[in-house]
């Protein structure tokens, strides 16, 4: 009994001494930056207590034991880190600084995040940041990269962006087909090769960050290399179980809703993350869209060396998109619009890839992955003319008293059905070596991508007939292998010299099915082949005249393989056409590293020998395609970013500006060309964009940005008078204002952020393209209010 008494006093003893000496653990997190870090886990191991950091960043820890613990931090955006608390009788005030952003495990970066990889790349490079895409609260893809220097949108299918037209430096922004467009480092286009097109464009609201890389840091990455490389990056599995939610709703039947939801075991060798969005509208230009946009991430680290990762996705649209714009009278008489209710299009995508890294030494890493997606585009469009054919037309819309002014709708539909098919893989090695007693970096790998497609055009009875009279029917095939190998030499601590060098190789089979012989749709064989190979070479030099200003230059070979629709033709005819070269030259400055401002100011040069011209980039101002069509691309583009809080006492408020611009002095054809000394269409000498912002301690925030476009030619042929049908003329310049204020709500274990947008503030009235058929008008005035909350 004395023994059981004297263990109960000491119980009570030991408890009563740790209760009068816990004390409170406090300070501020921070990231590499020094930036404060919002929602932040801090955890005495082994102890219960935890805490989470405020919108300022500070934390407070409450029944600290007495002694040493240790501190684990965690954060989605950062490595997790350990430290060690020394707790006495007193309060501890310590401050935890992240040192190094979170390394992906599911996506391949172009760029990277950290200010040494940005040092190091010999080439223009842009990166929309996690913290603008929250600050902006975009409704698009297009508003996001509206505002990227150097980049020129077509705007056509409303305010979602579902089928995104992304240019570079006057390069034509048509279905984004000379822009190597990239989810996570993997492609995303129709097919890569044969078909490049955007019809499937991933999601704004799923986003982590986008990536755009020019000039010669884009060498290692294919197949296209002529205006530059987007690459949109999704988030990571986080470290801790983490949601969040964002719905939004406005206008003309608006809405979307994204949720997200991940975790991470506890010693972070099992991490999951799961993203549904839905979004949908309908009123602008009488357009209705539906899309359900499914994605998971998986992740698994047996140990140290080896992370294994797999992504799945499921994506479906339905919308009534169309083809057909506006002729100038009905442009002129009700923008909003739809001149064809029969059309109805389809797009369904599925995709799943895995990837493998494994860490060979301290020095070398190796990365290896294989994906699969099929995508089905299903188009049913009702039949019209622009004239008045002596047929039983269902109706008229336009002006029928102006020659082109209207549209004559007919009873009956053509149906352009594809489905793509795309299989790839590639291995490569990263690694440091001493190769001539110098440090080095070497990038070298292999790809192989197949590609196969179908397509179909169905003749129907009836304008919303989905099935009839089979007109067309052919497959198509690629095979491609690539292979490329790029090293850095640091000839000392300053300067970095890049070449490299990427080998395609590309063979493509047309193989005609059913086509019409003589107007009737026939059963017939017919088969082609094209091959190409070419060395890419590239060469860059980057300066670091200072820890903070990097100067850099670069030449590089542009190249793009010839679609396989247009290398042969439906006759079976193999054309000859060469692949799309130029020889692209950069050279420029970055300020990065100083909190308070970051800036780059680049001038390039791309010169085509062979950019082929089809009708269709040319707003139909020529039929027949262009093999060695010289065109020239010269100008300057700069980006500039002042954090004003960091120069200046703004009393309790974050402040910043960011002016971006590109001056596109030459866009034009020469030699060799029948439209020499002409300016490209779609190529404005003009883009400007400017942000300003600002963020009170206590949550309010507020954020006003403008996007300038100069004026911009619809055709080869500089036509100045816009046609009444709406296809060729100049598009005079506009200009988009967006407005956000949103309220951030920080507590330990969530944030609740209400935010209103509105989008083209002025409700200004542009034409954003002429292509493919007809005037497209901008997205009108947009009004939304959301909630977001995370947890």
């Amino acid at each position: 009994m004395g023994t059981c008494r004297f263990a109960l006093a000491a119980l009570t003893f030991v408890l009563t001494a740790s209760t009068l000496f816990a004390a409170e653990i406090h300070g501020v997190v921070l990231g590499p930056n020094g930036a404060p870090v919002a929602g932040a886990q801090i955890t005495l191991v082994g102890h219960g207590v935890e805490g989470w950091s405020d919108g300022d960043g500070r934390y407070l820890l409450q029944d600290a034991p007495a002694g040493a613990s240790t501190v684990l931090v965690l954060s989605e955006d950062f490595e997790p880190f350990e430290t060690t608390a020394h707790v006495d009788a007193t309060d501890l005030r310590l401050d935890l600084q992240f040192e190094e952003v979170r390394r992906v495990a599911t996506s391949i970066e172009v760029v990277g995040r950290s200010e040494d990889v940005l040092a190091e790349i010999p080439g223009s490079v842009f990166l929309v940041s996690k913290e603008e895409l929250v600050n902006s609260n975009p409704i698009d893809a297009n508003e996001v990269l509206r505002k990227v220097p150097g980049v020129t949108l077509r705007e056509d299918s409303g305010p979602a962006a579902m089928r995104l037209n992304v240019g570079m430096r006057g390069l034509n922004p048509d279905r984004s087909r000379k822009v190597l467009m990239l989810e996570d480092g993997l492609p995303i286009s129709l097919a890569p090769y044969s078909e490049p097109e955007m019809y499937y464009s991933p999601s704004i609201d799923r986003m982590e960050r986008v990536e755009v890389l020019k000039g010669s840091g884009q060498i290692a990455h294919g197949p296209q290399t002529v205006g530059g490389v987007i690459n949109f990056i999704t988030p990571e599995p986080p470290p801790k179980f983490h949601g969040e939610l964002d719905l939004q709703g406005g206008q003309r039947g608006f809405f979307s809703g994204n949720g997200r939801v991940g975790g991470s075991n506890k010693d972070r060798s099992l991490g999951w993350l799961v993203n549904y969005l839905r979004k949908q509208g309908n009123g602008w230009r009488q357009f209705w869209f539906r899309i359900n946009d499914l994605n998971s991430k998986f992740t698994l680290k047996p140990n140290d060396h080896n992370t294994l990762s797999i992504k799945l996705g499921a994506y479906e649209e339905r919308s009534n998109s169309t083809y057909l714009g506006l002729t100038q009278p009905m442009f002129d008489g009700d923008s909003n619009q739809n001149a064809v209710p029969g059309d109805d299009l389809e797009v369904s995508r599925k995709s799943a890839s895995l990837m493998h890294s494994y860490t060979v030494s301290p020095n070398a890493i190796w990365n290896s992955s294989a994906y699969t997606y099929s995508t089905k585009r299903f188009w049913g469009r009702q039949d019209w003319d622009r004239s008045d054919q002596g047929r039983d037309y269902l109706g008229i819309a336009g002006d029928p008293s102006v020659p082109g002014g209207a549209v004559f709708l007919r009873d009956s539909a053509g149906n352009r059905n594809r489905e793509f098919d795309v299989v790839g893989a590639q291995t490569g090695v990263a690694m440091e070596h001493g190769t001539f007693g110098i440090r080095n970096k070497l990038d070298a790998g292999v790809r192989f991508i197949y590609e196969q497609a179908n397509d179909k055009r169905i003749n129907g009875q009836g304008f919303r007939a989905r099935s009839g009279v089979i007109r067309d029917d052919e497959d198509r095939f690629g095979r491609a292998f690539s292979g490329f190998i790029q090293n850095r030499f640091f000839l000392n601590d300053r300067v970095i010299f890049t070449p490299g060098v990427r080998l395609e190789h590309f063979s493509q089979e047309r193989h005609i099915l059913r086509t019409r012989v003589d107007g009737v749709p026939t059963d017939v064989d017919r088969r082609q082949t094209n091959t190409i190979t070419k060395a890419v070479p590239g060469l860059g030099l980057s300066v670091r005249a200072t820890d903070n200003i990097t100067f850099f230059g670069g030449v590089h070979r542009g190249f793009a393989p010839p679609r396989t629709k247009i290398a042969i033709t439906s006759d079976a005819e193999n054309l000859d056409l060469d692949a799309e070269l130029s020889w692209n030259y950069e050279a420029g400055v970055r300020f990065t590293g100083v909190r308070a401002a970051s800036a780059e100011f680049t001038f390039f040069r791309m010169d085509f020998q062979n950019q082929i011209i089809t009708a269709a980039e040319s707003g139909g101002a020529t039929t027949t395609l262009i093999n060695g069509g010289e065109t020239l691309h010269q100008g300057f583009e700069s980006s500039f970013r002042v954090n004003w809080d960091q120069l200046t006492d703004t009393r309790g408020w974050t402040l910043y500006t960011d002016v971006r611009h590109m001056y596109l002095g030459s866009a034009e054809f020469t030699a060799n060309n029948l439209f020499a000394g002409n300016r490209l269409p779609y190529a404005p000498k003009n883009t400007f964009s400017f942000v300003v912002g600002a963020r009170q301690s206590q949550g309010l925030g507020f954020q006003l940005d403008a996007s300038y476009i100069a004026d911009q030619f619809g055709d080869n042929r500089q036509t100045i008078e816009g046609s009444n049908d709406g296809t060729v003329g100049r598009l005079p310049s506009y200009t988009v204002w967006n407005v956000i204020v949103d309220y951030r709500i920080q507590r330990e274990r969530y944030q609740l952020a209400p935010y209103f947008t509105v989008k083209n503030l002025t409700d200004e009235l542009y034409i954003a393209s002429r292509a493919p058929q007809g005037i497209q008008p901008g997205m009108f005035r947009q009004i939304n209010a959301g909630l977001k909350f995370v947890f």
